[in-house]
């Protein structure tokens, strides 16, 4: 039993505090041509960043864990993450592999997906995972991997639709799951398709409980989360302090109801502070350390029983972000 992070293989009970969706590194790709305040290429500011997390974590556990959720070919700077976490006493950081949704890779017909067969797709991810992650983030035709592997698959998904594009992505993230045992952490759009992918997933021979469905609170239908966790499937919950999408207050109705429905143990919590105008480093009021800064207290101030809190904070990320094969 193992979490892949990008120092190495380490006891999954050692991961602290979980936040299983963020981002400390983007260096560029198509994400940040259509906005430029995604770019996240300063090592410095993703040290301070990184170190407040921490420094948060440190109520609930003895270190804190950042799921750095940039996929291939969407900006991943491997040697930069790996300065990061060298840098902060107490950190891991599991990297991603994977996919993100079609419209940041932006023109697509010529893209290697739309020229790869699924089973070519498919080896990529699991050298990514087996091999080491790309320091050239497969945008060229060189390889060069780095010492640093992946330990989580990304798959994503458009507002509302599922392209043949993502499909094709999906179909081989699920391959490299199951012949790795890497867990799959998925980014939906607006929180739609949150169902079909998890149905998907599972159809294509996924365990459920490798599954997180994410940005799935932007969705505020607890009937409708509740289907998804029928499932078998974990959900994760982020977005915080995002007052343009809907207050924080819904994140916790969710959290209530669900765990009063016997879901609380499948549930993980992000922060996804993906753009510089989302982190403090950058100047923003809050940044990556909301969960155990501000979620967790404010949890137990409204009546969250304290098992719960931790729960979400660090014992059902441990058990999500553990590989199920020696990979």
């Amino acid at each position: 039993m193992f979490a892949r992070t990008i120092l190495g293989d380490v006891d999954p009970t050692t991961l602290g505090v979980v936040n299983a969706h963020d981002h400390l590194i983007r260096t560029g790709a198509g994400e940040v041509y259509l906005d430029p305040d995604h770019l996240l290429d300063d090592v410095d500011k993703a040290v301070q960043e990184a170190q407040s997390f921490v420094s948060a974590s440190r109520r609930w556990a003895d270190s804190g864990t950042i799921v750095d959720m940039c996929p291939m070919n969407c900006g991943r700077g491997i040697d930069e993450l790996v300065e990061v976490n060298n840098r902060v006493k107490d950190l891991h950081v599991i990297a991603a592999t994977g996919f993100h949704r079609e419209k940041v890779y932006l023109e697509t017909r010529s893209h290697w997906v739309s020229r790869y067969t699924v089973e070519q797709i498919a080896e990529l991810i699991i050298a990514d995972i087996r091999e080491g992650i790309d320091r050239h983030d497969y945008s060229g035709p060189l390889v060069d991997r780095s010492p640093s592997r992946a330990g989580v698959i990304k798959v994503a998904t458009e507002y509302g639709r599922i392209t043949p594009f993502e499909r094709k992505c999906m179909e081989a993230s699920a391959m490299a799951s199951i012949e790795t045992g890497c867990p799959i952490n998925t980014h939906t759009t607006f929180g739609t398709c949150g169902l079909e992918q998890a149905q998907t997933l599972i159809s294509l021979g996924v365990p459920p409980d490798q599954i997180a469905i994410g940005h799935i609170q932007r969705n505020a239908d607890v009937f409708y989360l509740g289907q998804i966790l029928e499932t078998g499937a974990y959900l994760e919950i982020d977005g915080t302090y995002r007052i343009k999408y809907q207050p924080d207050s819904n994140r916790v109705m969710e959290l209530r109801e669900l765990g009063r429905q016997g879901f609380g143990e499948r549930i993980l919590l992000g922060t996804d502070s993906g753009k510089r105008s989302y982190q403090k480093a950058y100047g923003s009021v809050t940044g990556v350390d909301f969960n155990p800064a501000v979620d967790g207290p404010r949890l137990l101030a409204e009546g969250f029983d304290p098992s719960y809190v931790q729960d979400l904070l660090v014992n059902n990320g441990q058990r999500f972000f553990t590989f199920r094969k020696d990979a």
